[in-house]
């Protein structure tokens, strides 16, 4: 498989004069044109340090509780949780903080979602709490922002 790889890619190096490619196993094969046409082909393993992603929240400190630190974490959430809130898809999904009692907090939802409204609350509270542990409960303003009829939207 690798010879045919390295055959195909070549007749593409013309054009450049280097190409990588990832291979299944966390091996890059990178293609360079040198000189004269001479072509060096390199084999090597990704460091697991680079493939392993952390998320965001893996690596931030934890937060106090206050509106302002909530509307941050919840503007974060969108980009770690960016399935729940990608709008290239049309998903038109919002989420913002209705209120806040205490180590109580409400959320409200507006738009579409991909997945199903209290799948929705659920990841977003258990991301609130992990980032700012003085949370006790996630929870709706309103039980009918649950109805994931199309009716709601």
């Amino acid at each position: 498989m690798a010879l045919k790889l390295h055959h195909c890619h070549l007749q593409h190096l013309s054009k450049f004069t280097s190409a990588s490619i990832l291979l299944p196993n966390f091996q890059t094969l990178s293609i360079s044109k040198l000189n004269g046409g001479i072509t060096r082909v390199k084999s090597q393993k990704i460091s697991s340090k680079i493939r392993k992603r952390r998320p965001i929240s893996a690596s931030v400190s934890p937060l106090d509780l206050t509106e302002d630190n909530i509307i941050q974490v919840l503007e974060d959430a969108k980009a770690e949780l960016a399935q729940l809130f990608d709008n290239s898809v049309g998903i038109t999904g919002k989420a913002e903080l209705a209120e806040v009692d205490g180590p109580y907090v409400k959320l409200r939802l507006s738009g579409k979602f991909w997945h199903k409204r209290s799948t929705v609350v659920a990841r977003l509270g258990n991301y609130l709490k992990q980032r700012i542990p003085e949370i006790l409960e996630v929870d709706i303003e309103d039980e009918k922002q649950l109805d994931d009829s199309p009716a709601n939207f």
